[in-house]
């Protein structure tokens, strides 16, 4: 288990004894932000604190000095008084802004986090580039050493007015708010969790991140039902997502639309949520709703945008799968067939390569002659749209088999040839599509 870390930075200035309040609960009196973050964040157990800091910083606000006749406290003064158990380290850091300094700093704060650890990273004191580096450096952590941020907090002192003016202040008007930014490193999540759907089609980050908000609110005493109601929607938002997702990696050609459409009704129930911690998640949810928007009431074309959807996230396997079954499944739905009787659906295969390569009768190895020539009958009009099919069934089985067969293709060869395909018999569904509506038609006016 790792540890529970406290990352802040020191500054030169001479800062002002002051009271930090959070969650309803004040600190002690104190001129470091560190030490309030310290006290009310650290929990049951102790944590430890890396406090980094220029030599310049170090040797004004890291030992006990006099300004006049007030003697200032140093950080370490601060914390032997208010947390002496508190592992406490300064690590020295350059105060150059020019691209080599901010790589040694990145380094500086990866060399101080562990794996798995949580970090609390307080941004008070941090100016220039540091806050920059320091958050790209967090979310690097994040990555390889699996580390979590526990929190990003803001020592908002400035609340009080001009140092000068709080020098004046008695200490018991001296009350300023620590600010949580935690939110705003939740929403990089969240952009993160989006891109790699758009890119992928997979939807486990914003599945993760949304089982996480959905138990931070149910855990909070503070929250109302409406926000628990809400927060819960979103939630089974992500849930379909996921099931929408997995319908296509799995070749679920028949579950399609069914799903995307419960996608839909569970993202319009989303938007109209009014919860703070939603809201900047509309943005996000208008981009997901688009990586759906190609799909519509058309069923037969909707099989052949599955395969546009496929190959856009790389999922070339499935692509192939799909459209040819698809393109079976488009025949089946002109003809009035049962879409997953497996008997028909081998008629269906077996009339396309019949016509395709010409075999004469006597060759045939059919389960139902009959049926099957009906079905030749039907695409004879069609067989220069249906040209793309040998090749396609051809690329099926030899993704399929795992390249064992004599003369595999090689690896790079699917993509464009799955692409060919796809464009060269969307012709195919298109016909299908219009011919299935006009039977449609036909049969609305009977």
């Amino acid at each position: 288990m790792g540890r529970r870390v406290l990352l802040s930075f020191l500054g030169l200035s001479d800062y002002e004894y002051c009271y930090y309040t959070y969650g309803g609960v004040t600190s002690s009196y104190t001129r470091f932000i560190q030490t309030a973050v310290y006290e009310l964040f650290r929990g049951d157990e102790p944590m430890d604190v890396v406090v980094f800091a220029t030599k310049e910083a170090r040797d004004r606000n890291g030992q006990d000095r006099k300004k006049g006749d007030k003697l200032l406290e140093g950080i370490d003064t601060a914390f032997r008084r208010i947390a002496p158990e508190a592992n406490v380290k300064i690590v020295e850091i350059e105060s150059g802004q020019d691209e080599q300094s901010n790589w040694r700093l990145f380094d500086r704060i990866m060399g101080e986090i562990e794996e798995g650890d949580t970090i609390y990273f307080d941004i008070t004191h941090s100016f220039r580039s540091i806050p920059f580096v320091a958050l790209i450096a967090l979310n690097y952590a994040r990555l390889v050493k699996q580390a979590d941020i526990g929190a990003i907090v803001y020592g908002w002192f400035e609340v009080l007015g001009r140092p000068v003016d709080v020098e004046q202040m008695p200490a018991e008007q001296r009350v300023a708010p620590i600010v949580d930014l935690t939110s705003m490193a939740r929403l990089l999540d969240w952009t993160n969790g989006v891109d790699q759907f758009l890119r992928t089609g997979d939807a486990s980050i914003i599945q993760t991140l949304t089982a996480k908000e959905n138990s931070a609110v149910f855990r909070n005493p503070s929250s109302t039902q409406t926000m628990r109601n809400e927060v819960k929607e979103l939630n089974q938002l992500t849930k379909r997502l996921d099931q929408t997702e997995k319908v296509f990696r799995t070749c679920r050609s028949l579950q399609i639309d069914e799903e995307v459409q419960k996608f839909h009704e569970q993202l319009a129930r989303v938007r109209s949520s009014s919860v703070e911690a939603i809201k900047p998640l509309v943005p996000l949810l208008d981009v997901m709703e688009k990586k759906y928007a190609m799909f519509d009431d058309d069923p037969i074309m909707n099989s052949w945008k599955a395969v546009r959807w496929c190959l856009d996230h790389g999922l070339i396997q499935q692509a192939l799968t799909m459209l040819e079954e698809n393109a079976v499944t488009a025949v089946c739905r002109v003809l009035g067939f049962d879409l997953r009787d497996e008997k028909i659906r081998g008629d269906v295969h077996s009339a396309i390569e019949i016509l395709l390569r010409d075999i004469p009768k006597e060759k045939w190895r059919v389960r139902s002659v009959e049926l099957v020539e009906q079905i030749i009958d039907f695409l004879s009009p069609y067989k220069g749209d249906l040209k793309p099919f040998s090749m396609l069934k051809e690329r099926r089985n030899d993704i399929n088999h795992a390249g064992a067969r004599p003369q595999p293709l090689k690896a790079e060869k699917f993509w464009p040839d799955a692409e060919q395909s796809f464009r060269e018999l969307g012709v195919f569904f298109e016909r299908m599509s219009a011919l299935a509506k006009t039977m449609q038609v036909a049969k609305e006016n009977a």
